[in-house]
């Protein structure tokens, strides 16, 4: 790692730029059930290093045994500050406006990054959809006490569960279909019968990886991907385009959640 980091500062220097040491962080991840008191360091430049508990990286607040309990405070804070201010002029918008703020500070918030959310805990998932449900109350304008349900299905909101399993299905799909990065792709190869067979044409996935850990392995892209892919149905697997399977998936969950409550 640190001779990787001696090939940073060098490109860095080569295009005039700095790294800046007093802002490096340095994370080690494992299991929240591990007792090891290894206590790594690395060397950057002059400085020495020592491991945080939490980082920040493209928005998540990832913690060193990826327990996300930070990121879902992080985000559930920075989601009710944006809803708050949206119902401060409330009284001055009408329902086609305070959606489309709430659509641009608080579920793409929300949505942002969100497979990493997979196979979390219920105490978690419903700390974020409590913020969901409130900000559905804040466009529909209805007290607190009225049920939930049937405000979601008014405004067409997947719950939240179903947006995480939504985002990993849509990255499975352009993996399938060859737009999504190599690294990515290799996670989830094409199952190939060995012979002959009807369900060659069904697009279903190999399942390489097997989970010896519910927490961490079920949580996992390696895993999760080829599970719920070789739940849907061909119809849904076999769209012809982005727009098309986004359409479809939504629809597929929207029915499945609201029609089994």
């Amino acid at each position: 790692m640190e001779a990787c980091i001696t090939d940073i500062r060098s490109w860095c220097r080569s295009n005039m730029l700095v790294l800046n040491e007093k802002k490096t962080e340095f994370i080690y991840f494992s299991s929240h059930f591990s007792n090891s008191a290894w206590n790594p360091t690395i060397k950057v430049g002059n400085s020495t290093i020592h491991p945080v508990s939490q980082a920040r990286n493209l928005g998540m607040t990832m913690d060193s045994s990826m327990r996300m309990t930070s990121h879902v405070q992080f985000l559930c804070k920075a989601a009710l500050h944006a809803i708050r201010m949206i119902g401060n002029i409330r009284q001055y918008l009408d329902q086609k406006t305070t959606t489309m703020l709430v659509h641009a500070f608080v579920t793409s918030r929300l949505d942002a990054c969100n497979s990493l959310l997979f196979g979390l805990p219920d105490n978690l998932i419903n700390k974020i959809q409590r913020v969901q449900n409130i900000a559905a109350r804040l466009i529909l304008r209805v007290p607190r006490h009225e049920h939930i349900t049937p405000l979601l299905y008014q405004l067409h909101w997947l719950p939240i569960r179903q947006r995480i399993t939504f985002k990993i299905l849509l990255l499975t799909y352009k993996v399938i279909n060859y737009m999504a990065p190599d690294f990515i792709s290799e996670l989830a190869p094409l199952h190939v019968p060995t012979r002959a067979l009807r369900s060659a044409s069904e697009q279903r996935l190999e399942i390489t990886f097997r989970s010896s850990t519910k927490f961490y392995g079920d949580r996992s892209f390696a895993f999760a991907a080829p599970h719920l892919w070789n739940g849907l149905p061909n119809s849904i697997r076999s769209a012809s385009s982005v727009a098309s399977f986004k359409s479809r998936l939504k629809t597929y969950l929207f029915r499945q959640h609201f029609l089994s409550v």
